[in-house]
């Protein structure tokens, strides 16, 4: 049956997805007042929180009370509809209705899909096992949480994601293992020497690393639990799997209903997908061939969706981003390049007694890219140079020192 929401005089906007993308958008079009009554649809019971915290909630760094990223309570009190832990099923673009798990149908004049994505499970055999998790949402973190100690953890997945679940875990008592395909950790934001810094510091934790090693098949004993890894040249007890190779955009939903789909859902510079009133934004949807994972674009999208649900003009364009890394207490800074071409000159520092180490690559005079582990304070002004596509041949001997040794020599 429809909804048996009270009828309104302003058109329904509704948002199928409350997390990071979902939420943050929900608040902004009920605090800029535009003309909408807003319903927020999230699978999850917990809504608007800020995924980017779960891995600090696992070590007990912050604690429930830290996670929101908008106020839920104060945006219901204010009108906009939050339905929890009820998942939208159906999408009909004919009839423009959205069905839920629980047999109610929302209408709507507008609709914003941002479903996010899920953990990838790499297709092993025995990844089917209930002991094999993802680490994506507030559930898989609640039940991580909840293990017993003393367990002896495999983390499937050197990346961003991986580690911080890894330490996390660490941090709880259990015996953990990461396993990577390749020579170092966060090989797509960092180079050797910063990982290898890196490494050291997370094995002072007692984190272990299988680097270079994939796992053949998880092995399964008679009640259908996971109890070892197979690689290649050896065989290694687990009592528990945690997935963290990457994630997979959610676009089901969308699927089912005929609209246009690549890796992700794909949208015009306005986030419109292929059918009228549809946008979509977030981990979920795919513009010029590209997915997105960071937080700034995404917030980028949100700006431009703002202004075109106000019928102004605005337009999304892909930009470099950097990447700023915190895997438990270490900070690391990355941008544009991470390894020179020909052509590029390389400047590094290095100091070993405060595990202080930072990579340039220039190229005609202008900087490419930035690699900085330990002190990050001037990650933003390489940014900008990088950005404004600044000459930097004149701070050659001094660039790597940062911008206050800069301006102090050039003064």
């Amino acid at each position: 049956m429809v909804s048996t929401y009270e009828a309104s005089s302003q058109p329904n906007l509704v948002i199928v997805g409350g997390g990071m993308a979902g939420s943050k958008l929900a608040h902004d079009v009920h605090a800029l007042g535009l003309n909408y009554q807003v319903t927020l649809i999230s699978e999850e019971e917990q809504v608007g929180y800020n995924r980017i915290m779960l891995s600090a909630l696992l070590a007990k760094d912050i604690s429930k009370e830290d996670m929101p990223l908008v106020d839920v309570t104060k945006m219901a009190n204010a009108g906009v509809r939050v339905v929890a832990g009820d998942p939208a099923v159906i999408l009909d673009v004919n009839l423009r209705t959205i069905t839920l798990a629980s047999g109610t149908q929302i209408q709507y004049d507008k609709l914003v899909l941002a479903t996010g994505s899920r953990s990838s499970i790499l297709p092993l055999e025995g990844s089917d096992a209930k002991n094999v998790i993802g680490f994506r949402n507030w559930q898989d973190t609640e039940m991580l949480t909840e293990l017993c100690s003393s367990l002896h953890v495999s983390v499937i997945g050197g990346g961003l994601l991986g580690l911080e679940a890894a330490v996390g875990l660490a941090k709880k008592g259990h015996k953990v293992t990461v396993y990577h395909r390749s020579e170092w950790l966060l090989n797509r934001q960092l180079d050797s020497t910063a990982a290898h810094l890196l490494q050291a510091k997370l094995e002072s934790y007692g984190v272990d690393f299988k680097l270079s090693t994939s796992p053949n098949r998880l092995l399964q004993d008679g009640s259908g639990e996971v109890v070892a890894i197979e690689c290649d040249d050896h065989t290694q007890p687990t009592d528990l799997v945690v997935m963290a190779a990457g994630i997979t955009p959610e676009i089901t939903l969308a699927e089912r209903a005929g609209i246009a789909t690549s890796r992700a859902i794909t949208v015009d510079p306005q986030m419109r997908t292929s059918h009228t009133d549809v946008y979509a934004l977030g981990e979920c949807c795919e513009f010029e061939s590209q997915t997105f994972g960071l937080v700034a674009p995404i917030w980028d999208q949100i700006k431009v969706l703002l202004q075109v649900l106000n019928d102004k003009t605005s337009t999304f364009q892909i930009e470099a981003v950097p990447t700023k890394l915190k895997v438990s207490g270490v900070d690391l800074f990355s941008v544009g390049k991470i390894s020179p071409d020909t052509g590029d000159v390389c400047i590094c520092y290095t100091d070993i007694s405060t595990n202080h180490y930072r990579k340039l690559m220039v190229n005609d005079g202008q900087l490419v890219g930035a690699i900085l582990y330990g002190n990050v304070a001037d990650g933003s002004w390489y940014f900008q140079l990088i950005q404004n596509k600044t000459d930097v041949s004149c701070w050659l001997d001094t660039l790597i020192f940062g911008e206050a040794y800069c301006r102090q020599n050039a003064a």
